[in-house]
């Protein structure tokens, strides 16, 4: 949403009573998520976003939008963007615009596609990026910020088209989840997929195609080397029956080479499905391409 759609917004109030940022809010009520999707080409900047993987956006370092990062005011309430490259986390309900907000501008004046993963949020420097989790199915992938919003109910992001189809969300409307800022910093150092957390061990027993074993989820660590995470579930349960149709996954792949999970609950309470362990960040990139398109999901090179 630009600063200028922003003043039209206060000026209207009655007008966006039902509106998200300027763009309309992204329900599991009201007008039906098709009637906002697709029917028309993306207007395609070439140059002016970064490059799309199947685990989102690739971070870059990027210098503060001018005039994007400066206090506003939206139906009478007065945001202050958090500058100053710092960490935010926070997890709340998700939205999405599309086709009604396709080739207008942003907040930070670039042209909004929702065929390309972006986001809207109301505080966060603009630009930035997130990795956002869907704490209802355990995608996640890493969303450009460039845009403000959504500024209905207790909405806390609002994803593009493209962005929530690939978080499982397009045809509900709305998900809980998970954003955690990425900041600039860790992107420059390379360290941006690194969680650092303190260890220890929780014994689980699993259930998985009708035999009983033991699994253990321990919680994370700090590690040099890599794994491929392909999930993250706020339900330990969850957590087993993804980690369970993984490994089914992964061996009917290899012509029924036993295939072995692991399960991580970090400090935020998040249960991580991972595969491999103490690989070189080649090994894992190059596996984590291979495994997303195996289990038909996301799955991403991190150090745990």
């Amino acid at each position: 949403m630009s600063f200028g759609r922003i003043f039209i917004a206060t000026a209207l109030v009655a007008l966006l009573a039902a509106c998200s940022t300027t763009h309309a809010p992204q329900s599991s009520s009201g007008s039906s998520p098709s009637s906002r999707g697709p029917e028309i080409l993306p207007p395609s900047a070439p140059g002016t976003a970064p490059a799309i993987t199947e685990q989102g956006s690739v971070p870059r370092v990027e210098k503060p939008a001018r005039g994007a990062n400066r206090p506003y005011t939206v139906l009478g309430r007065h945001y202050v963007p958090i500058t100053g490259d710092k960490p935010m986390r926070e997890r709340g309900i998700a939205s999405w615009y599309g086709k009604q907000f396709h080739g207008k501008k942003t907040s930070n004046g670039e042209v909004f596609d929702m065929y390309s993963v972006s986001a809207a949020h109301k505080t966060m420097d603009l630009p930035s990026y997130a990795r956002v989790t869907n704490l209802e199915n355990g995608r996640s992938m890493i969303i450009r910020i460039n845009d403000r919003g959504p500024f209905y109910g207790d909405r806390i992001i609002d994803l593009s088209y493209e962005a929530a189809k690939r978080l499982g969300y397009a045809v509900k409307g709305t998900a809980r989840v998970e954003v955690e800022r990425i900041t600039m910093a860790e992107i420059a150092a390379g360290t941006w997929n690194r969680t650092d957390i303190a260890s220890s061990t929780i014994p689980v027993t699993q259930e998985t195609a009708g035999t009983e074993r033991d699994q253990r989820i321990t919680r994370d660590r700090p590690s040099m080397l890599w794994s491929v995470q392909v999930g993250a579930f706020s339900s330990p349960d969850n957590a087993r029956a993804w980690s369970a149709h993984t490994e089914a996954m992964l061996s009917a792949a290899s012509g029924g080479r036993t295939a072995t999970t692991r399960i991580v609950q970090s400090s935020d309470s998040l249960y991580r499905v991972l595969v491999g362990a103490n690989l070189t960040h080649e090994r894992a990139t190059a596996e984590a391409h291979r495994i997303a398109g195996i289990i038909g999901g996301p799955a991403f090179a991190t150090q745990r």
